[in-house]
């Protein structure tokens, strides 16, 4: 997440999904962290104001010590929550090759550190889609996760907009059943264009 973008209409969307989802008691201990590349600039009013937009409490955003600076990374992961459900909102999405900021990206090896810490959590990430149409960029994310997960199958669903989609993964394969499930019921016809599933 990057400051200048805080407030727009897609951080509405993420809301109005996990407040969703929430009460459902889909996800649980449900915690968020906004993986920002400008973190410095964050003032206690921006973290206010992002908690709000996404329909969680304060208490739910993740707090770090250490910056997404290369040179930290390993730490800042280790300082996410042990237990519960979580969403990462780096500024463009999960990293399938060479970038020039790495502060933008989550990669893959972050994302199943994080899903192998509590083994049953769903872990959802935003990503950004650029000139390819939104389910292929969904492949082609899923194509390199699938290349570097050797040890344990994981699945995924995502939710797509024109230019982002959600990607909700998790080793448990029911866990991401309910998330379809929930997602296929509140869209209806409409989820068979947005609501991906790879279980």
């Amino acid at each position: 997440m990057n400051l200048k973008f805080l407030g727009d209409a897609l951080d509405h969307w993420k809301g109005s999904v996990f407040e969703g989802l929430q009460n459902s008691n889909i996800l649980t201990d449900f915690r968020v962290d906004a993986m920002a590349s400008d973190i410095e600039n964050w003032r206690p009013e921006d973290w206010s104001l992002f908690a709000k937009l996404l329909k969680v409490k304060n208490s739910q955003i993740v707090s770090h010590e250490t910056t997404l600076n290369s040179n930290q990374r390993q730490k800042y992961f280790e300082e996410i929550p042990h237990t519960g459900d979580l969403f990462l909102d780096p500024d463009t999405g999960i990293r399938t090759g060479s970038v020039k900021d790495s502060k933008q990206y989550l990669n893959p090896d972050e994302l199943f550190f994080l899903m192998n810490r509590v083994r049953g959590r769903v872990v959802i990430v935003y990503q950004h889609v650029r000139a390819v149409k939104t389910r292929e960029r969904c492949e082609a994310v899923l194509k390199v996760l699938c290349s570097k997960s050797t040890t344990q199958k994981f699945y995924s669903a995502s939710y797509d907009s024109g230019m982002v989609t959600m990607l909700f993964f998790s080793f448990n394969k029911e866990r991401i059943e309910l998330v379809n499930d929930y997602l296929r019921e509140l869209l209806g016809y409409h989820a068979e264009n947005r609501i991906g599933v790879w279980i």
